[in-house]
């Protein structure tokens, strides 16, 4: 009888974060999410503690692959205006359901060219709390002092009052 229970409940909550509404979450004109990088160093590589990102994002574009599905910039300069995009391939793979805990709605896996040419993978959750949280990493280039290795959290909040870059393209 507890196993059915379990069973029922973890079907339950599985259909509760299955019905969750990330069309909530695209952003529209004039917004943008923005927020500061975890400072701690365990949690920070190639990131100055004061860097802040700052990201559009297009839920639907994320979730199919197809296409730019939002521009993501840093105040360092390491991102400008680079184009956010999933592999379509990946979009339709179970790793697109990737899940770990945290209050995480939804994860997906993504990508941007740097300003220096080279992609970092980002991993984009959205929140419980309406937040969104951004990983950067990409492993060092064969040149480490130009392409250092990069790894950093950022804890995004939505801002009205958010001015895309001009050189944002859709690559």
């Amino acid at each position: 009888m507890r196993f059915r229970i379990a069973i029922a409940a973890l079907f339950i909550a599985g259909l509760a974060v299955a019905c969750t509404d990330v069309g909530s979450f695209t952003t529209d004109p004039g917004e943008c999410y923005r927020g500061k990088v975890v400072a701690a160093n365990f949690v920070r590589q190639g990131f100055e503690a004061d860097t802040y990102l700052s990201l559009t994002l297009d839920t639907d574009a994320l979730a199919d692959g197809t296409g730019a599905a939002g521009v993501v910039w840093t105040s360092d300069g390491r991102f400008q205006a680079a184009a956010v995009s999933q592999m379509e391939q990946l979009a339709h793979d179970s790793l697109a359901l990737l899940q770990f805990p945290g209050g995480r709605i939804r994860n997906y896996l993504a990508h941007a060219a740097a300003s220096d040419g080279s992609q970092s993978m980002l991993v984009i959750s959205l929140m419980e709390n309406d937040k969104v949280e951004v990983r950067v990493l990409r492993p060092a280039g064969a040149d480490p002092d130009l392409q250092p290795s990069l790894f950093g959290v950022f804890d995004l909040e939505i801002d009205n009052s958010c001015d895309v870059p001009a050189s944002a393209s859709s690559e």
